[in-house]
């Protein structure tokens, strides 16, 4: 072999093997509980060169520069490392694929572009490592510390990291896709254009961490903590918000299609509802009762920030989804036999229905005119019809249009019937004055409250 050719990956490994007495089993490599941090290590070494005379060399497994356990590139595939540290050791370009490390301590470790894929690392110590295009990729990672550490293009998709705590670490750019992470602490960490897209992050906590441009299409993010989180031209387009915590952040640069928003507490957070692709998600996935809470959560946000307009459509919006969850249980109800159930929904549903055509809810003084004048012409009709309105004088009822006309346009705005030469004669035209009387009080009633919510706004 040629002299000169660069020694094999494995090298320093079997060389360390070999030094310190450790063990193969069988195709595994068994490191479990090993003490090969760098404190350890170099005491180790300088035991060994005292040994061999002071002008000996270091081991091939000693950085001596760095003053670090070195091996760059070693293959440790399928390794036994429960327990093991190598806190400091450089194992850059390593092969750790399918090992196993439960609580094992890699803290300030160089381990960029390190390939852990399917590795079990639970409880495993990362703290303030250095780990750019480090891959974890379903790798298992629950309760694993990953503090300060230098993480950026890591690739972690579709590991499990339940309970992960990344606390400050920067992870800019780095893949999450698909990736299961409740309760997982990303606490002033930069996420910086990551990909979190369809991952699970039910109750993350993202408090002051950094996801400009990040990538969380599709998250279900239920329960997380936002405080103090920036998020500039963040991508949350279908994600689940639910119960989250959303208080005076800056999401005017979000895609925010079709979010789901239902029990969130919004308040103070710079937004427009264009941004929401015309309805949340919950409306979109036909969960009307979840998105009547998501629009609640919108306008108390958007009566917050000021936009007064806004809140009043996200109001109707939320009062519309529950007409239509009323709906949907009277329906529901009924072809599952529980008749009572039925027609309270169905109660609620027609009385829902006919304050929207009335006032939009509260919001329309046009709908309330236009009940105004419908109401005018069908009572002049029903006077007509029934001849009860004889001029002063006559024998006979009136039916000239002017005549009925007028008397239920002024009967509608007075509070007695108006005194205008038409008497009501009879049961049932009298009926119709007093019936007519109180529906104009009411409507009356209802426009100075519109108009008032209109002049407040």
């Amino acid at each position: 072999m040629n002299q000169h050719a660069p020694p094999r990956a494995d090298a320093p490994l079997g060389a360390l093997l070999a030094d310190c007495g450790l063990e193969r089993a069988g195709e595994r490599l068994d490191l479990r509980r090993a003490a090969l941090g760098r404190e350890a290590m170099a005491s180790r070494t300088a035991a060994l060169r005292e040994a061999l005379g002071a002008n000996a060399p270091p081991p091939v497994w000693w950085d001596e520069r760095e003053a670090r356990l070195a091996l760059r590139g070693a293959e440790l595939q399928r390794a036994q490392l429960d327990g093991a540290d190598l806190s400091g050791a450089d194992l850059g370009a390593a092969r750790l694929a399918g090992a196993v490390g439960r609580g094992m301590r890699l803290d300030g470790a160089l381990i960029e572009e390190t390939d852990f894929t399917g590795a079990d690392l639970s409880g495993a110590s990362f703290a303030g490592a250095v780990a750019g295009q480090a891959v974890l990729a379903q790798a298992m990672l629950e309760d694993a510390t990953f503090a300060r550490a230098a993480m950026r293009f890591a690739k972690l998709p579709g590991a499990l990291l339940d309970g992960a705590d990344f606390a400050e670490a920067d992870l800019w750019g780095a893949d999450f896709n698909g990736a299961d992470a409740d309760n997982t602490v990303f606490r002033g960490a930069r996420l910086d254009e990551a990909r979190l897209a369809d991952v699970n992050l039910t109750h993350a906590d993202f408090t002051g961490a950094s996801l400009k441009l990040a990538d969380l299409s599709g998250s279900r993010l239920r329960g997380a903590q936002f405080a103090g989180a920036r998020l500039d031209g963040a991508k949350l387009r279908g994600a689940d918000l639910s119960n989250t915590t959303l208080v005076r952040l800056n999401l005017s640069s979000c895609d925010l299609t079709h979010v789901r928003l239902a029990g969130a507490w919004i308040e103070g957070s710079r937004m427009s509802v264009e941004q929401l692709g015309g309805m949340v998600g919950e409306e979109r996935a036909g969960d009307f009762e979840a998105a009547a809470q998501s629009y609640r959560a919108l306008e108390t946000n958007l009566s917050s920030i000021g936009a007064k307009d806004e809140a009043s459509w996200a109001y109707k919006r939320s009062r519309l989804m529950g007409r239509r969850a009323a709906g949907q249980k009277a329906v529901a109800s009924w072809r599952a036999g529980r008749r009572r159930e039925a027609l309270a929904a169905g109660y609620r549903w027609a009385a829902d229905r006919s304050v929207e055509w009335l006032c939009d809810y509260g919001e329309s003084m046009s709908r309330i005119v236009r009940a105004f004048a419908l109401l005018i012409v069908v009572f002049a009709a029903l006077y007509g019809l029934s001849a009860g309105l004889v001029p002063t004088g006559a024998a006979q009822g009136t039916r000239h249009v002017v005549d009925l006309m007028s008397y239920s346009a002024l009967n509608m705005m007075t509070a007695n019937p108006p005194a205008i030469g038409l008497d009501p004669v009879g049961r049932w035209t009298n009926i119709l004055v007093g019936l007519q009387g109180a529906v104009g009080i009411i409507l009356m009633g209802l426009f100075g409250f519109v108009l008032g919510n209109r002049i407040r706004r």
